[in-house]
């Protein structure tokens, strides 16, 4: 007994006598600001609008469960989707040695379906990219990186993504942050990697900016009851980060502040991690889905009991919304249950009542699962990932799930972060665009989108596959609205300057003028600005009369100057003949197929995807809150520190 508390004695002297004291670093700003974007998604979900989401919340976190391995397999492995061998063998799901299999090893990587970007590797950098890019709009503060297997950190995924999100970054892009979550074990594989990331990246300072800061320090996902507090080495690595002891079973019970423990998925109702005597919670777990049942971890192929899958709820959850003149219900019931992501909102509306400061959402990419003979008792197990379904993804796929799951994560996050409010509008002005573009100047707001959208393609994929795509053009990076009595007036700026007026498919203009989705429209919008090449400056103006058919409403006046390009539409072609002038907008530029999906790989848009930006004549920029945190003085800032390095010294020694 005495030894042992000798032992605890002399580790908190070295450990004290090392501490450093840290303070987070200033947040990078942007004049891009996702969060006043607008989207109604493909199922007619709408995003709740600012005024019902506007103030951001202080000190909420959302980090996202992410998979930089896509990478050690494509050399040796063609892609397979269990759905291409299903389909046509369906018999096959439960037996291991079906012929459907072709003989493939166990634990043989199958998808369970195709990504929107195809069979992709991790080095594709227009990959990581389109990834940067869709995880900021949705407001994600920071990627946590799967090492949660043997020893490997996968260096070669994360210094590619390092390269491309930097760039981003400095092209506008807010790029969330990065830490690890690394093997469950808390053993000698776990101190290796803390190792060799500590050697590689940290001790180095290497893409500083990028850490995800927690406590002051960078956090890791990692029991640090692997490290000898006896070792010089050792004593350093744990000085340096905060340790977050990650719990891997989805079925732990509420853990203390004091425990350092965070989870990654979580049964509903979800693990409460880090609660405080004042009831406050430090973290919590979001999942899409859960390879569990009521009887414990199960195959997501399991034939036993109820797979928690992307429609499973506990009990007779249901949520409703409104487009299109009618009230929808999404529950158990409803046709492609599964589209809905009932399992998601159920463990969403649960997360944001108990209102924690960092919620782990699982997760954005990980596409693949082992094929195994045997796994938790079912036979031809495929335990993480299987099919639509039953799967965990939330990137937008080739396949039925399009981007559905990606709106219901942006309209979450903005439920439980908040929002800024709309800027201030000062944009009735009448606007000659023959006579250049300095009379634009005083119109507000600005609508800014990324620099560097338009990174063409040509990569391998995974075996078998390459994929190329140069179809960049125009890179869109600014748009302003102005408008009197008679015109709407619309100003988009690009990169570098335009390209012909006669090239195909050249800076299309889609507005959406009824949000309630009655009228008829093509994924939410009712017209089209040049939609056919412009003849003699004037620009055709056409009306959806239900999906991508159109009719002519009129014509408009445009010009170019430079990478500036100038329209002015009557008011009444567009039937916004009101005092006030509320619409949504987005430009699009070089899209090849007449689908709404094209918007994330081809040309350029702005915003991405579905979003758009909002214009609305009455909006004062009034409520917006400062966000930035109050100065901390010195010696209090010590004392934080102070007591986050005891309370997980004393987490280290009663994990021993």
């Amino acid at each position: 007994m005495f030894r042992k508390t000798l032992t605890v004695v002399l580790c908190l002297i070295v450990v004290m006598c090392s501490f450093s004291f840290s303070v987070s670093a200033e947040e990078s700003k942007t004049e891009v600001n996702p969060s006043t974007w607008a989207a109604v998604d493909g199922l007619g979900r709408t995003l709740s609008p600012n005024s019902e989401t506007s103030g951001k919340k202080q000190d909420k976190f959302v980090g996202m469960f992410y998979w930089t391995w896509h990478y050690p397999w494509i050399n040796d492995h063609e892609a397979i989707t269990t759905g291409s061998v299903l389909d046509k063998f369906p018999e096959a799901v439960n037996d291991f040695n079906h012929p459907a299999w072709g003989g493939t090893y166990s634990g043989r990587p199958y998808f369970w379906d195709e990504p929107l970007y195809g069979f992709y590797s991790n080095l594709d950098e227009y990959v990581l990219r389109k990834h940067a890019e869709l995880l900021a709009d949705a407001d994600i503060d920071v990627v946590i990186f799967d090492c949660t297997n043997g020893t490997q950190t996968f260096d070669p995924g994360y210094e590619k993504l390092f390269e491309v999100w930097t760039e981003a970054k400095a092209e506008g892009v807010d790029v969330p942050q990065v830490a690890f979550i690394l093997n469950f074990s808390g053993r000698e594989d776990t101190r290796t990697q803390l190792t060799q990331l500590y050697n590689d990246v940290y001790s180095k300072g290497r893409y500083k900016d990028l850490w995800f800061m927690w406590e002051g320090k960078p956090l890791v996902m990692a029991k640090s009851r692997c490290l000898n507090l006896f070792e010089e080495k050792d004593r350093e690595i744990y000085n340096f980060f905060t340790f977050r002891a990650n719990e891997s079973t989805y079925f732990a019970k509420d853990t203390s502040y004091l425990a350092d423990t965070w989870g990654w998925c979580s049964d509903y109702q979800q693990t409460l991690f880090g609660k405080r005597l004042n009831g406050n919670v430090e973290q919590m777990c979001v999942s899409v889905a859960q390879n569990a049942n009521e009887s414990g971890l199960i195959a997501m192929n399991s034939p036993i009991g109820t797979v928690q899958g992307r429609a499973f709820t506990d009990g007779d959850f249901s949520y409703t919304y409104t487009y299109g003149g009618k009230e929808i219900t999404a529950d158990k019931n409803i046709e492609n249950a599964h589209f809905y992501g009932l399992n998601f909102q159920q463990q969403w509306d649960y997360a944001i009542e108990k209102d924690p400061e960092f919620i782990f959402v699982t997760g954005f990419n990980e596409w693949i699962a082992g094929r195994f003979d045997e796994w938790m008792g079912t036979e031809n197990a495929f335990p993480d990932q299987f099919s639509p379904e039953y799967s965990r993804d939330i990137e937008p796929s080739k396949g039925e799930l399009k981007d559905h799951y990606y709106y219901q994560l942006v309209e979450n996050v903005r439920r439980f972060k908040g929002t800024s409010v709309l800027p201030e509008t000062d944009a009735e002005k009448t606007i000659d665009i023959s006579n250049g573009t300095s009379q634009w100047d005083d119109v507000k707001p600005e609508y800014n989108h990324y620099t560097g959208s338009t990174r063409t393609r040509d990569s391998v994929g995974w075996k078998g596959t390459n994929y190329t795509n140069d179809t960049m053009r125009n890179d869109i990076v600014q748009a302003k609205v102005a408008y009197d009595n008679e015109n709407i007036y619309f100003y988009v700026q690009t990169k570098d300057n335009l390209t012909s007026p006669t090239d195909n498919a050249w800076m299309r203009l889609f507005i959406d003028t009824d949000t309630s989705g009655i009228a008829s429209n093509w994924e939410g919008f009712e017209f089209v600005i040049n939609r056919n090449s412009p003849v003699d400056n004037k620009v055709t103006v056409e009306k959806s009369t239900g999906g991508w058919n159109f009719e002519s409403a009129g014509y408009g006046d445009f010009t170019v100057n430079g990478n500036v390009l100038q329209i002015a539409v009557n008011r009444s072609v567009l039937g916004l003949d009101g005092e006030e002038v509320k619409f949504n907008f987005k430009w699009s530029d070089n899209m090849q197929e007449n689908d709404i999906m094209d918007f994330y790989t081809n040309g350029d848009v702005a915003p991405g995807g579905r979003f758009t930006f909002v214009f609305d004549s009455t909006a004062t920029g009034d409520g917006e809150v400062d966000y930035e945190k109050e100065d901390v003085s010195p010696l209090r800032q010590k004392l934080i520190d102070f007591y986050a390095d005891f309370r997980k010294f004393i987490n280290y020694v009663f994990n021993q």
